[in-house]
């Protein structure tokens, strides 16, 4: 059965907005507010189907990283020098966006430094025959000095990065929301869109907002909604109990990235290792898997080497979207509808960067 409105929802809850928005996470928020500054007698609607943003906003691990140097050799191989330092120009760019538009404080942000650990020899070999070589692409594309170093940390080899830090994902998406509402803009949680046509979307419960620009931000459910060349990717992560005299203080990558961990205060948050089941984590429901699973906590027991009374308190997965090449699309797909999605597992630091471009886009089409 179609459900009836009263007038006064029909009057204030379904009036056409200006933008509607799909997907309330750091691309879609950030739309929300820079829109809302450049116009501000605009209405603006965000609908989200989750109680919170729902893929990998508030589901991550909170780091502030233009990407480890094993990651960045291994990229080159695929895709070439230049793209990969245009990619990681774009993420030094949507960080710097990023604290211009929220303090520290608001995001819980910790200017930590970043380190990339090594039980490979090779690997390591290879890195630091590089490490100079990428300094100085750095400094020619960032004009940051130095930015890789030769380190040890906690009796392993490492490589730091000293432009990296870490945030409250969480934190820093309430801040983001309470400046788009105070701003104007409007939003419905636990609100499912089917499917997206010009000028409309069509909700589950058989309704459907008019509007006259739409734009959808839902990154790895972008496939599934309206078609996207974005694969969807689970990431699995958790979090232990409070461990006494815990030693790793910072952020860590190992394995060209695919393993991530960082304390957060007494805390060991450690995630990743999707590779090990691309296939199966080729997916945008959400669960665990068994063998990533194992594979963490052997990490966290023989590389990490917490103690052995440590235990999880939070296990959670989000999901990614990817996208072939690694670059986010941004597009407008169908007349007066947008779309930025596939932020390749970097959303902190280019979620910003992807939503100005995408309102720009917007913007210039109006």
């Amino acid at each position: 059965m179609n459900r009836t409105f009263s007038f006064w929802e029909r009057e204030e809850w379904l009036k056409k907005p200006d933008l509607l928005i799909v997907g309330a996470g750091i691309v879609g928020a950030s739309l929300a507010l820079f829109y809302k500054k450049a116009f501000p007698g605009h209405d603006v609607l965000i609908v989200e189907k989750g109680v919170a943003p729902e893929g990998a906003s508030t589901r991550n691990a909170g780091f502030t990283c233009i990407g480890s140097l094993s990651e960045h050799l291994s990229d080159m191989q695929k895709a070439g020098e230049e793209t990969v330092l245009k990619r990681i120009e774009r993420r030094w760019n949507g960080l710097n966006l990023l604290r211009s538009t929220l303090a520290a404080g608001e995001m819980g942000y910790i200017h930590s430094g970043g380190y990339e650990i090594f039980t490979d020899n090779e690997l390591l070999a290879e890195c630091s025959g590089r490490l100079d070589e990428m300094n100085t692409l750095l400094h020619e594309r960032l004009g940051i000095e130095s930015v890789y170093s030769r380190r040890e940390y906690m009796g392993y080899p490492a490589i730091h990065n000293h432009v990296e830090g870490a945030i409250n994902s969480g934190k820093m998406m309430r801040t983001l929301h309470q400046k788009i509402q105070k701003a104007g803009v409007r939003i419905w949680w636990n609100t499912r869109v089917e499917s997206i046509d010009s000028g409309v979307a069509h909700l589950d419960n058989d309704t459907g907002i008019q509007a006259e620009q739409i734009a959808v931000a839902v990154n790895g459910f972008a496939e599934s909604l309206v078609g996207l060349p974005v694969k969807p990717a689970r990431g699995y992560v958790f979090i232990t109990k409070p461990i006494a005299d815990l030693g790793w203080k910072g952020t860590f990558n190992h394995d060209r990235g695919y393993v991530y961990f960082r304390n957060v205060d007494n805390r060991l948050l450690l995630g990743g290792a999707r590779n090990l089941a691309v296939e199966e984590e080729t997916t945008d429901r959400f669960g665990i898997n068994p063998v990533i699973k194992e594979y963490l906590l052997s990490f966290a027991n023989d590389v990490i080497k917490l103690p052995p009374e440590w235990e999880i308190d939070v296990e959670w997965s989000g999901i990614m979207g990817i996208t072939a090449d690694k670059e986010p699309y941004i597009n407008e797909i169908k007349p007066g509808v947008y779309a930025a999605a596939g932020l390749s597992g970097m959303g902190i630091a280019i979620g910003m960067q992807v939503a100005k471009e995408l309102f720009e886009l917007i913007r210039n089409s109006r």
